[in-house]
């Protein structure tokens, strides 16, 4: 038989956005009776997120911190005219890790994955099980409204984490190589040192299109990491998207069109933790 469950707050995704909110939340107002729902198997699905120190304001690193699975302390960019090494902190979040931290976080029924929801509204979730939440506020981070609201770039990558027959020779991140072939728009190559044997590397661009070529950026990942002597044994773990950037249009329409009345735990289109989607669950703060 269908269930009514009632709680204080109702986070529909469990994502990135929705997962740092519910932290945020269970750290400022711990009373507070929190649902996060999701339709997957994991908080956060299949995912890798990074970040600069500056990107997060000081006195809000208590909440990304636990949730760090690597860092390092500087990280290079080169560009056909000019290379540096800057020394400024670098981080990485790895979705299992994210999904372990946040469950750890919350009490056991708080957590409520592999739960297809239906609809959202500002105060109720409706679930394709028949039940039904019941909440004093619904937050719905299940991702962008209508794009067509909007004027839009994209932001679209492929990446491979891979394990290597032979240590690699890379000391710090390479956050950007942008003297590789112009293809497609803007584009660069991205490189994460996890460990000796352990390496990310990722095709990105900043494209007027969202679609993305997977064979072809995995061919030119392997080409990057040939030239560089880099010895691949296997790709681990795959990821793709595109995520929008958005250059203008009707946001006031855009926001309506993910349900009017409804709070939304996307600070802009697009947003990642690469481009602060900190500054949300931060500001989502209940009053006291």
């Amino acid at each position: 038989m269908p269930a009514i469950i009632h709680c204080d707050v109702a986070i529909v995704g469990g994502g990135l956005a929705g997962g740092l909110i519910a932290l945020a939340l269970r750290r400022k107002h711990p009373a507070l009776d929190i649902r996060l729902i999701d339709g997957g198997r994991n908080l956060g699905g299949n995912h890798l997120w990074s970040f600069f120190a500056s990107d997060v304001a000081p006195a809000d690193r208590w909440l990304v911190a636990p949730l760090i699975s690597y860092g390092w302390t500087s990280y290079d960019v080169h560009f056909p005219a000019h290379a540096r090494t800057l020394k400024s902190p670098y981080y990485s979040i790895e979705s299992e890790r994210f999904d372990q931290v946040v469950r750890a976080a919350m009490p056991a029924d708080a957590v409520m994955t592999r739960r297809k929801v239906l609809g959202a509204s500002a105060r109720a979730v409706v679930l394709a099980d028949g039940d039904r939440i019941e909440a004093g506020g619904v937050i719905d981070c299940r991702g962008p409204g209508d794009l067509g609201k909007l004027d839009l770039g994209w932001q679209k990558f492929f990446g491979r984490e891979l394990t290597l027959a032979e240590p690699h020779a890379l000391k710090r991140p390479v956050i950007m190589d942008a003297t590789v072939a112009q293809i497609d728009g803007y584009r660069f190559m991205y490189a994460l040192p996890f460990a000796a044997t352990r390496l990310f590397l990722e095709d990105t661009y900043y494209s007027d299109t969202p679609e993305i070529d997977v064979a072809a950026c995995a061919k030119r990942i392997d080409a990057w990491a040939s030239a560089r002597g880099i010895m691949v044994e296997a790709a681990t773990r795959e990821e793709a998207g595109a995520l929008p950037v958005a250059m203008g249009g009707d946001f006031e329409e855009y926001w309506k069109s993910g349900g009017n009345r409804v709070a939304k735990g996307e600070c802009a289109p697009g947003c990642s933790i690469r481009s602060p989607a900190i500054r949300c669950p931060m500001r989502c703060g209940l009053p006291h």
